[in-house]
């Protein structure tokens, strides 16, 4: 991990050691190894909502891998570790530029977040597999942050460009997770719950769930390809049109959901279809075990440290506003104290033609700045916010920080920060005064982590 300053003040270091125990703790490899558990051919599954689910594995003759996210490389790499020379076969999708071998294991690299025609292909050949089961399978399925865009295959009469489009619409427009994937999963053939309906109706499936969105919706994760959809397609027409999207050029998408309304298309499952009976949902890891590992660092430490929660959502420079108070409660305290705080926020992007470089973490932290006019720097304090990710927006950083150090910076320089503000510019800013967040694509997503961090 970068930061892009010398000689680090002991916030910053406290800060930045405790970014890095949030990542250990969510590596996708060490959640699988932490919930699933081989005991006398038995596989013990362990929810971190505190539910375990036991599965006999001397049931079942062949037992298949499917899934897609940003942490399936490594979910899967750890299953196969775990059940050895027990797994038939499957099919994986993940991001271009991660590897992942696995005997017997095809594996798609793909688009993310615009989904591509190679997801397509991954997402057939998962069908393909499913298609094959019988009563005495067992299909694993692994669903991590990105699995939306990763496992794509549009619904009949749609065009896989104009679902792309529509797409990226609703995420400019400033559209919540769970508004996009309303829209997503009326789209689709596989999400919205729709996958069960690919395989034998008594062969066993379950799915290892790594959270990526607010309060962990499991039929949001993902678009939730495994759980009952509580949304309709009536939900799907008032978020197209709640952000104008629904007169514009998309008339392939119209038609979809205008026929879905009409009830001309089958509407998602919901919970008590019987394509469930057979399917069970198990989380294995979310932002709460993120922001956990960090307050635990920090406490470690002798920091005072609180953890402030983990659905933090909204605009990302109104957020910034809310980190800038935070560090005016911590400055006055006489002992050192830190605060963590967990979420995902939305970059709105109205009237720029050309959006500039950067992404939430970087624009919160600069909302921030722009708030911090005074920012005391006798005092060692830094605020910094990160994607678990490593991909914060269209930029290469994951998120940037703010401290005394690069206020200094900020002041000589004179740079306008409104000015980069009000372009979604935050990534070069932050790149002139050396306080980019790097860490690289770190194969695990579990939105974003913010840490306030005062050292007297």
């Amino acid at each position: 991990m970068e930061s892009h300053i010398q000689k680090k003040s002991r916030s910053l270091q406290l800060a930045l050691g405790s970014v890095k125990c949030a990542l250990r703790s969510v590596d996708p490899a060490n959640l699988i190894k932490n919930s699933l558990k081989l005991r006398d051919g038995q596989l013990l599954l362990y929810d971190i909502r505190k539910h375990r689910t036991i599965v006999d594995l001397k049931l079942f003759e062949s037992i298949y891998l499917i899934g897609a996210g940003k942490g399936t490389a490594k979910m899967a790499s750890a299953v196969s570790e775990i059940l050895s020379n027990r797994i038939s076969g499957g099919a994986i999708t993940i991001p271009y530029g991660t590897s992942c071998h696995i005997n017997g294991i095809s594996v798609t690299h793909s688009s993310h977040p615009t989904p591509d025609a190679a997801g397509v292909k991954g997402t057939k050949k998962m069908i393909e597999i499913l298609g094959k089961t019988s009563p005495s399978d067992l299909v694993i399925v692994l669903i991590s942050g990105g699995a939306s865009s990763l496992m794509p295959y549009p619904s009949v009469g749609l065009s896989l460009i104009e679902k792309q489009d529509i797409s990226n619409s609703l995420i400019l427009s400033g559209a919540s997770i769970e508004e996009v994937n309303a829209v997503r999963k009326h789209l689709s053939r596989v999400k919205g719950g729709q996958l069960p309906r690919y395989k034998n109706r008594e062969c066993r499936l379950i799915s290892l769930i790594v959270s990526d969105v607010i309060n962990d919706r499991l039929d949001v994760i993902g678009s939730g390809p495994t759980y009952p959809d509580s949304s309709t397609y009536e939900d799907a027409t008032r978020v197209l049109k709640k952000y104008g999207l629904w007169r514009r050029q998309y008339p392939g998408v119209r038609n979809v959901i205008a026929e879905g309304v009409k009830s001309r298309r089958p509407e998602t499952p919901k919970h008590g279809d019987t394509i469930f009976q057979k399917v069970s949902n198990v989380l294995i890891g979310n932002n709460e075990v993120a922001c956990t590992a960090a307050t635990r660092y920090l406490v470690s430490r002798r920091i005072r440290a609180q953890k402030l929660g983990t659905s933090f959502g909204g605009e990302a420079r109104i957020f910034g506003r809310k980190l800038a108070d935070l560090v005016k409660l911590v400055q006055p305290e006489k002992s050192s104290f830190a605060y963590v705080l967990g979420g995902e926020t939305v970059v709105k992007v109205n009237k720029v033609k050309q959006p500039g470089v950067g992404g939430r973490n970087q624009e919160a932290i600069l909302s921030a700045a722009i708030e911090l006019k005074n920012f005391r720097t006798d005092k060692d304090t830094t605020i910094l916010s990160f994607g678990t990710d490593g991909i914060d927006g269209n930029s290469d950083a994951a998120g940037a920080f703010w401290n005394s150090q690069v206020i200094s910076n900020f002041r000589k320089r004179d740079l306008n920060a409104t000015y980069f503000l009000k372009t979604h510019n935050s990534y070069y800013f932050f790149k002139q005064l050396n306080s980019l967040i790097i860490t690289g694509r770190t194969g695990t997503n579990v939105n974003d982590v913010s840490v306030v961090c005062k050292v007297e």
